[in-house]
């Protein structure tokens, strides 16, 4: 019976380890935008056009623009209610609620110790994750009470991208994948060659490498190529069991499918 019990967690964990994703088209819907940010929990559309960020839903269309701050480097919009709008040669994150109305800025400039940021995404509560390149060190920063919760050790080189959810931030390196939990703690690194973007999703992370996706599985090692015809792929993003691509004229929308 034990030996049975074994037999049937064993095949079921390789069931699951064995889980593919497909992508089907549902639709693609011609843009000209600059970049293309993402898409929220709501399914509003984020795109910067003109150093100025937009919002597109069903009730229309928002915008927010602070040209004083310079160029927008980057939005997380893993939080609707706070999105976090980074400004690199300012040193600088603007929060905005989901009218984009200001909701805080934090000048890295006036914060000792000094930070140099080059890459930001949003972490729980009141805090999001940033890469400072005078360390090469990832924070997971409280913007409320302006310290810092964790810290990792310092890394070798700058950080190509990262990418949050509410429990764990990716890291993704020249050669390595780094995963970090709330705590700051290493609970995984892998070795890749080529990948240059990332995304998480449910736990599912999400690569580019050459206008090809690849996805890992939250309990695998495994990177798997997501079959879809073959596009440009300037800007991707997912979430709602959605894949988005940006291919400079159009945005194309892929449902996810486990086979």
């Amino acid at each position: 019976m034990k030996h049975t019990l074994y037999l049937i967690l064993f095949f079921n964990c390789l069931g699951f380890s064995q889980t593919s994703l497909s992508a089907d088209l549902t639709t693609s819907t011609p843009f000209e935008w600059d970049t293309f940010v993402g898409v929220d929990s709501f399914e509003s559309i984020y795109f910067l056009k003109s150093n100025t960020l937009f919002k597109k839903n069903s009730q229309g269309l928002q915008n927010y623009s602070n040209l004083d701050k310079g160029a927008i480097e980057e939005v997380s919009v893993f939080n609707a209610l706070k999105l976090a709008l980074f400004y690199k040669d300012f040193n600088s994150v603007t929060l905005l609620d989901n009218r984009l109305a200001e909701l805080i800025t934090i000048d890295f400039n006036t914060l000792s110790p000094l930070r140099t940021l080059s890459h930001i995404s949003n972490g729980n509560d009141t805090t999001f994750w940033l890469f400072d390149s005078n360390t090469l060190q990832l924070e997971l920063f409280d913007y409320n009470t302006s310290k810092t919760r964790v810290k990792t050790g310092p890394f070798q080189n700058e950080i190509l991208a990262l990418d949050s959810d509410y429990n764990y931030c990716w890291v993704l390196l020249e050669t390595e994948l780094h995963c970090y939990n709330y705590m700051g703690s290493l609970i995984s690194k892998l070795s890749h060659t080529g990948f240059t973007d990332l995304k998480l999703w449910n736990g599912i992370l999400f690569l580019l490498k050459e206008n090809m996706i690849y996805y890992k599985q939250k309990n695998s090692d495994t990177f798997l190529i997501l079959n879809f015809p073959k596009i440009l792929v300037k800007q991707f993003f997912v979430t709602n069991q959605t894949l988005y691509i940006y291919d400079e004229e159009f945005l194309h929308h892929y449902q996810l499918l486990n086979n």
